[in-house]
């Protein structure tokens, strides 16, 4: 990089050189920050962005550097106990906040295509509010604590999403430290603003991508299904793994890890991921190998730019370089679309002890958003968890994701991402449990029943699918979707333990039972009867589930369920 001579010592001018650098998140005073931190050759300096007059929108504005000789390094240790924040932002109402808008710029988009409503005033209007609300989210996203410190002096606090880009810092500050040239007698705050000012163009800056839109959003919003194949070119066996990392709102998150293949040339995974994008550019993938009483250790990575030119609603086969390896995988996006994702009103409106079709009529939608809401996130991420229906989840959590779904729908969409598996099919069950009537109707009950316990094996049979075909068509679609939903835990048996039988066990007393009005008035006679049924009503539901496991469709014209 050129400057003018006079303007720095010589052995600066030749002798120092970036070594990397990245936008961060700083907690000054209590506040979070955005940042710029660059790791020199011989000095740490963070900076703040400042806007600029000239032909560039912004430059530096340098608040602070340390030394390397004075760096005291960072390490792995995540305590965030002295993190003391003095307004923390609550993420999970600004992705409510950023959801609510979004759907209001498609429904005003279709209304200016469909219909030449002139709005284009207020679809500008919630664009900025968007940006807005992206902005506090870029801040508000990280969550991971970075420390770095100056010997004698203070520590310096920032917030990471990743672990991958932790181990990086650490990493690269330990080997410059180690190799670090003796400090400048002149180095100066002023020198270093006026040194990153002159070779800014120089630099090669990583801002990230978020922050370079200028307004234009193109972004990723949906579902990426990814399917992990196999990898090659190992040259002696090893332990190896993959983990996907997807940038969301310019920050990196981990949102899957395959298994591990043990004592292997060739790894084969074949596991499928499906992976939420929100304002999304970029997917990382890293391979690991797994060594005992030892970190992880990476031997490779590539990172895939997302983009709807390329990346479709159909699988696509792609063979990836991983450095020395080469990883077959199929990738497939699903755009958000608001009428399959539609939101009920963040308004109390009723859900839990509510009729199913009640709570449909009112949300305008086929299968109620707290159902599809569970049965996606079960899929996204607990499809290979041992005992999935079965393990209970935490008591506290469940109730408190149902005050959240009765409040704020929005709200508690976020909240259920966060929320331990377990806990989400807490909820569901718990959902089910409480409608005033089960799926199956209590008109169809006891005709069930009594075609469970016919002699003749086909008659029974064709009794029970007539039965099915004369549920209430909304009745009949939800419980298609979740037979649906079974069929997909079903499949992954070798690792979730949920057989058929199993599954049966679980959902058939909750989905096929009476009211209490149907109850027996007599503690004794429910008590009889109720140990029958229990397994009478398993039994129904494993008739149903079996005959769609062996390809039988339960309705005439079955389509595949499309609200998943």
């Amino acid at each position: 990089m050129s400057a003018t001579e006079s303007m720095f010592p010589v052995h600066d001018r030749t002798q120092r050189h970036l070594v990397k650098n990245s936008f961060i998140v700083e907690l000054s005073e209590g506040r979070r920050k955005i940042r710029h931190l660059f790791l020199f050759n011989d000095c740490v300096v963070c900076a703040k962005y400042k806007a600029s007059g000239r032909s560039e929108k912004f430059t530096y504005e340098v608040k602070w550097y340390i030394n390397l000789v004075d760096l005291v390094l960072p390490s792995n240790d995540t305590d965030d106990s002295d993190v003391r924040e003095s307004n923390p932002i609550n993420v999970l109402n600004l992705k409510s906040q950023v959801a609510t808008v979004r759907d209001q710029i498609m429904l005003e988009e279709h209304h200016i295509k469909e219909k030449s409503w002139s709005g284009g005033r207020h679809v500008d209007r919630h664009r900025r509010k968007l940006a807005d609300l992206q902005g506090q989210l870029i801040l508000a996203s990280p969550n991971l604590p970075f420390r770095v410190g100056h010997r004698g002096s203070k520590t310096y606090v920032f917030f990471l999403s990743s672990k991958f880009e932790r181990s990086q810092w650490i990493e690269a500050m330990t080997v410059v430290k180690a190799h670090a040239p003796s400090p400048s007698s002149t180095l100066s705050l002023y020198e270093l603003q006026t040194w990153i000012t002159t070779c800014r163009k120089f630099l090669q800056t990583n801002m990230g991508s978020f922050l370079l839109k200028a307004g234009k959003d193109d972004s990723l919003v949906g579902d990426l299904h990814i399917v992990l194949k196999s990898l090659q070119g190992l040259k002696e066996p090893a332990d190896m793994y993959l983990s996907v990392e997807v940038d969301s709102y310019g920050h990196f998150f981990r949102k899957a890890k395959t298994r591990v293949c043990s004592k292997t040339v060739e790894p084969v995974w074949n596991q499928e991921f499906v992976i939420e994008l929100e304002c999304s550019n970029f997917l990382r993938i890293l391979c690991y190998e797994q060594v005992q009483n030892r970190e992880p250790v990476m031997r490779g990575r590539t990172t895939i730019e997302l983009n709807k030119s390329w990346l479709t609603n159909r699988f696509q086969e792609k063979r990836i370089s991983l450095q020395d390896f080469t990883l077959d995988l199929g990738l497939m996006f699903t755009q958000c679309e608001m009428s399959l994702r539609r939101v009920p009103s963040s308004k109390p409106c009723g859900v839990f002890g509510v009729k199913i079709s009640h709570v449909a009529k009112k949300e305008k939608r086929s299968i109620p958003f707290l159902v599809t809401c569970c049965v996606r996130e079960v899929e996204k991420r607990g499809l290979h968890e041992v005992g999935l229906y079965r393990v209970s989840g935490s008591s506290s959590d469940v109730q408190k994701l149902k005050r959240m779904f009765e409040s704020n729908a929005y709200e508690a969409e976020q909240l259920l991402k966060e929320m331990d598996i377990h806990s989400v099919t807490g909820l569901f069950k718990l959902y089910l449990r409480e409608l005033p009537e089960g799926l199956f109707t209590d008109d169809l009950y006891h005709k069930l029943l009594d075609a469970f316990t016919m002699s003749d094996s086909e008659e029974k049979g064709k009794e029970l699918t007539r039965l099915f075909h004369s549920l209430p068509s909304i009745n009949k679609e939800i419980v298609l979707y979740l037979i649906n939903h079974m069929a997909k835990i079903n499949k992954e048996e070798a690792t979730n333990m949920m057989s058929l039988q199993n599954l049966a066990t679980v959902f058939g007393p909750t989905l096929i039972r009476p009211s209490t009005k149907l109850e027996s008035n007599s503690a004794s006679d429910r008590l009889a009867s109720g140990t029958i049924d229990v397994m009478a009503q398993a039994g129904i539901l494993y008739f149903y589930l079996k005959k769609q496991a062996m390809g039988e469709p339960l309705v005439e014209n079955e389509v595949s369920q499309t609200q998943m």
